[in-house]
């Protein structure tokens, strides 16, 4: 890691460095933050969904009354995503290949900065399909479903936190052994 590392930094510090630069800064900041942060709205939003997201919340800075709350939800369910999509499609829509003064990049480079966006964003939908496959029931849309759902152990790390909704549910060892109420008495 180290080495590659250094060899960036060296590529970065010798006369086509603040081409390098000007490169990463055309692609990696654009397309990736906006779809990242796109996918991180839905998930938040429609997957999770903005009730838990707001009693997680509530959890830890108390509650707050509907209206506070009103201007959080429709910002994460409507503004938010909307102004996304539409500064993602301007974004390719006036998309016009990266330069850096009079100099112009050559064609392959284009290509490497879409390899580029790609390889950032691809870890995404490839992590959901694992935890779809992996997931328990028999047809799609129950694995889907299955994939959606927290852990049952999610929460606050320390019990003295855990309250409501998120107090552990207790293994069946734990559980009392009501089975021996009815046990003959031994003698």
């Amino acid at each position: 890691m180290v080495g590659v590392a250094l060899s960036k930094g060296i590529k970065s510090s010798g006369k086509a460095g603040i081409y390098w630069l000007n490169f990463v800064d055309h692609y990696a900041t654009n397309w990736i933050l906006f779809i990242t942060a796109l996918l991180q709205l839905i998930g938040l939003s429609w997957i999770y969904g903005i009730n838990r997201f707001i009693k997680d919340i509530e959890m830890m800075i108390g509650e707050r009354n509907w209206l506070f709350w009103l201007c959080w939800r429709i910002c994460w369910i409507l503004i938010s995503p909307c102004l996304l999509v539409a500064v993602l499609i301007w974004s390719l829509a006036t998309f016009s290949p990266p330069t850096y003064g009079p100099v112009e990049y050559p064609v392959w480079s284009i290509a490497l900065g879409w390899c580029m966006i790609i390889f950032c964003i691809m870890c995404i939908p490839l992590v959901a399909m694992v935890r779809v496959v992996q997931a328990e029931g028999s047809t799609l849309w129950q694995k889907i479903s299955a994939a959606c759902k927290s852990d049952p152990n999610w929460g606050p790390y320390l019990e003295k936190h855990r309250k409501g909704r998120y107090r552990k549910k207790p293994d069946s060892t734990e559980l009392p052994n009501c089975v021996k109420l009815l046990a003959s008495p031994e003698k």
